[in-house]
């Protein structure tokens, strides 16, 4: 008997971005002065127990360039019963304008999902 391994085992099952601190929101990127604010990269990984080396990336979805490579980490993947959660905390400022951005992540070098994110201009979400 062999295993049905048709399509890729390795899957993001929910993923998101939010500000770093509260008071920027729930969810999306904050930009100030062109720069982005520290944000929390979220992910929830489905894939065959193991160690693989695993990273994001932050892209123009019209063109395809990569705004921001995440660090690639080796992180321990429990295995496909169960979902195994990560966050990356992004401090350093990229350049960018308010608009939709995709969130790309790849474990093992295999791309596991996509998600749209949306990058705002902090000055005006601030309360």
């Amino acid at each position: 008997m062999q295993a049905d391994i048709a399509g890729s085992q390795r899957k993001v099952m929910r993923s998101g971005a939010r500000p770093l601190r509260s008071t920027y929101g729930r969810a999306g990127i904050p930009v100030k002065d062109g720069k982005t604010l520290p944000f929390v990269v979220s992910r929830g990984w489905n894939a065959p127990a193991g160690y693989y080396p695993e990273a994001f990336y932050l892209v123009a979805p019209e063109s395809g360039e990569v705004y921001y490579a995440g660090p690639t980490e080796v992180r321990m993947i429990w295995g496909l019963p169960s979902v195994t959660d990560v966050e990356t905390v992004v401090e350093e400022p990229i350049a960018l304008t308010p608009g939709t951005y995709k969130l790309v992540f790849a474990l093992g070098g295999f791309k596991g999902g996509e998600a749209d994110v949306e990058v705002f201009d902090a000055g005006t979400a601030a309360a």
